[in-house]
């Protein structure tokens, strides 16, 4: 196996020093063939992007944040310029993509530490992984991060699934060597899983009697219709229509809604425009004589899917228009036996959705070991302090992701 980490790509370390001299290096495990890279993200698209989407549809395990058109939307319009990508690939075909950056000392790590790419819009960090070469795929991306520009030591995987494929062979990678990852805020987010027949078995006939009186009485006010909207050419009008929504509710009075940062609303715009032109995205709408009362958007990849973003007019809030439209797209998706899992995005016990959907993902921010117990054990003790410091911004990070 090959292992070449590319300074003439024009990768940087997140503290903004120059990366570091082109280097190569002959791995001591890993299948014959296989090559490994750090490259770009923006130049993985130029470069890869047939490539990239062949690795999407054979993935072990799916994460739509890391598909090719939402992640160059992220990376154009959030400050994601310095996103590199681990790559691995065997001739012509990708089998590993995991994007990052190496954050230092200006950061606050004193350990070097490969940060696997996750944000407010993004809460999911699992890297794309060939099924048919899984396990010597994750070896490769592990046993090359110690080579990357600014030498990580550490490797941290925030919002990886604990219960995934992947987070498995991670796992068992380590545990070959006696080591074992430090698992920082563990949690469950609620999910819906449609291929078990979940449906609205969480909602409790009470609460559910009471919805539809509301529905009733919201129908009662002018003409009530759902519209759904997937196709790539009228997609874009949905998308406005939603952050209109979303910035008429809390996150406009709060300043945190996407239409009032130009850059986000942008990035809204191509990444479900881009998923939309392969299928993956769809918005749904609950209209009151034409105007739009509450909107979701639901994001596909495989055989998972996201619900992603969701907003409603609080001037109609005494009928829950935005809880009668995860009902109605609970519905929807729990009858698609080809979905495995609906991911809320949700934070743990979120107050509407954790009411709706039984299910539950198990996430947690995953502390890896590469080289190092010193090293590893001065990331946990610092780690700590670090997060009890930076919880209120996570806090709202989390609002302004939701």
């Amino acid at each position: 196996m090959m292992i070449r980490s590319s300074s003439a790509a024009g990768v940087y370390r997140l503290d903004g020093s120059a990366p570091a001299a082109r280097k190569t290096a002959i791995a001591k495990r890993g299948r014959a063939g296989m090559t490994v890279d750090w490259v770009p993200l923006a130049a993985l698209y130029v470069a890869d992007f047939e490539r990239w989407r062949e690795l999407v549809r054979r993935a072990l395990e799916p994460n739509v944040f890391f598909e090719p058109a939402f992640a160059r939307a992220a990376a154009t319009h959030l400050k994601g310029k310095e996103i590199g990508a681990v790559t691995v690939s065997a001739g012509a075909r990708l089998l590993g993509l995991m994007p990052g950056r190496v954050e230092g000392i200006a950061a606050g790590r004193p350990v070097a530490t490969f940060m696997a790419w996750a944000h407010p819009f993004a809460p999911f960090s699992t890297p794309l992984i060939d099924r048919e070469a899984a396990a010597d795929v994750v070896a490769a991306m592990l046993d090359f991060l110690p080579e990357l520009p600014g030498s990580p030591r550490l490797a941290m995987f925030p919002l990886i699934g604990e219960t995934g494929p992947v987070a498995r062979l991670i796992a068992e990678h380590l545990g070959r060597s006696g080591r074992a990852p430090h698992r920082f805020d563990p949690h469950a987010r609620a999910a819906l899983m449609p291929s078990a027949g979940d449906t609205l078995n969480a909602v409790s006939a009470k609460k559910l009697k009471e919805l539809r009186r509301q529905r009733r009485r919201l129908a009662e006010e002018g003409m009530l219709t759902h519209d759904t909207v997937t196709e790539a050419n009228g997609i874009g009008a949905a998308v406005a229509d939603y952050l209109a929504v979303e910035s008429g509710g809390w996150k406009g009075r709060s300043g945190s809604a996407a239409l009032l940062h130009p850059s986000i609303g942008r990035f809204f715009a191509e990444a479900v425009a881009g998923l939309a032109s392969e299928g993956k995205a769809r918005v749904d709408s609950l209209k009151l004589d034409g105007e739009t009362i509450a909107a979701t958007i639901t994001l596909f990849s495989g055989d998972r899917a996201w619900f992603w973003k969701t907003a409603y007019d609080e001037a109609f809030a005494r009928y829950s228009p935005g809880v009668q439209l995860a009902l109605d797209l609970t519905e929807t998706l729990g009858r698609n036996r080809t979905i495995g899992m609906v991911d809320s995005c949700a934070v743990a016990g979120h107050p509407m959705i954790d009411q709706l959907w039984s299910g539950r993902l198990a996430v947690a921010d995953w502390l890896v070991p590469l080289a190092g117990e010193h090293s590893f054990a001065v990331g946990i003790a610092v780690e700590r302090p670090r997060r009890a410091l930076i919880s209120p911004l996570k806090a709202l990070r989390d609002r302004l992701g939701a």
